[in-house]
Formats: structure tokens, C-alpha cells, sequence
């Protein structure tokens, strides 16, 4: 395993070294996991969807929509593509009738869900060979960066949540919007 000593680089080379690293690791496993994204028979755009859901839970067809970068329609096709295939349901936002929620069926869930017991098992071999010393700095590290990353998440879907009709109660200030 690569030493980085922090005292020898400065805080840019430091962070192009985790950049590498992560990038070497993001590689590794991402061809590990193409047979299994390939016999599923799903387009790009189908498995960004699904990767869309399983990270938000739900999401309006909208929502998702603008996370894809595409438009409203093309959307729509998406998501009725993917309910064809039993990977998701549609149901009607109770608080607004206007918007249709999308989630993970049971079937989409089970298939991110067996591949997620995969990569935790890989997971347990690598880190069984880490030292103490290494496998908590590296818990520290990962600690870190998820609460970054989670922060961005939601700093993300509010971006893109659809903005409150008139008069409706926000759920965050309980005053109305």
C-alpha cells in the first residue's frame, strides 16, 4: 500500500493524491460490476435513473428529469420504460396531485441491493488487510467526505425540487409559502 506522508506534500498534491487514489479504486470496481450491469439490458439513461433513485429514495418525475438533463417528456418515457420493466413505481404526491413520485420497486431495490452485498463483501476483504492505524484514518476520512458529500446531495435536490405553490405550508418553516 502507497505511504502519504502529509508533512512531505502540500495540501494540493495531497488532495490529487486521494483524487488518483479514489480514481484507481472508482475503476477497479466499475469493472467489476459491468457484467452484472450488462445482463440487465438497461440503456444509460435507464441505469442513471435508477442510480438517481436508489441515492434520493423518490423523486418527481420533474426531479428527475433535471438531474438526467433532459426534459419533462423524455422523463415521463423514462420512467414509464422503467415501470414497464417493474424497476419502479409511480404513485401521486398526496400533498400536491399536480406532481407523480417515483421510486424503487421491490425488483429495482433487490438488484442494487444484491449488488451492494457484493461490493460490501469486497469491501471486508480489503479492509481486513489495513492496519489499525490505517483502517482508522481511513474510517476518519470516509466519515468526512460522506458529510460533505450528503450535504451537496441535499444543497443538489433543493435545487431542483419544484418551488412550493401559494399558500401551501412549507415543511421546514411551517409558515406558508
Amino acid at each position: 500500500m502507497k505511504s502519504v506522508k502529509v508533512t512531505e506534500q502540500s495540501r494540493a498534491e495531497l488532495v490529487n493524491t486521494v483524487v488518483q487514489a479514489y480514481m484507481d479504486l472508482f475503476m477497479t470496481m466499475q469493472f467489476n460490476a459491468v457484467s452484472h450491469w450488462l445482463m440487465l439490458e438497461l440503456t444509460f439513461a435507464q441505469a442513471r435513473a435508477l442510480f438517481m433513485l436508489a441515492a434520493r429514495k423518490q423523486l418527481t418525475v420533474s426531479q428527475l428529469g433535471r438531474l438526467l438533463g433532459v426534459g419533462n417528456p423524455t422523463a415521463s418515457i423514462l420512467v414509464q420504460q422503467l415501470v414497464e420493466r417493474g424497476l419502479v413505481t409511480r404513485t401521486e404526491d398526496t400533498g400536491d396531485r399536480r406532481h407523480t413520485l417515483v421510486r424503487l420497486s421491490e425488483k429495482g431495490a433487490e438488484i442494487g441491493a444484491g449488488r451492494r452485498k457484493a461490493r460490501e463483501q469486497q469491501w471486508q476483504r480489503w479492509l481486513t488487510q489495513l492496519s489499525d492505524d490505517e483502517l482508522n484514518a481511513l474510517a476518519h476520512g470516509l466519515s468526512a467526505i460522506v458529510t460533505v458529500v450528503k450535504k451537496e446531495l441535499e444543497d443538489e435536490i433543493q435545487q431542483v425540487a419544484p418551488p412550493e405553490p401559494p399558500g401551501k405550508e412549507t415543511p421546514k418553516t411551517g409558515k406558508h409559502g
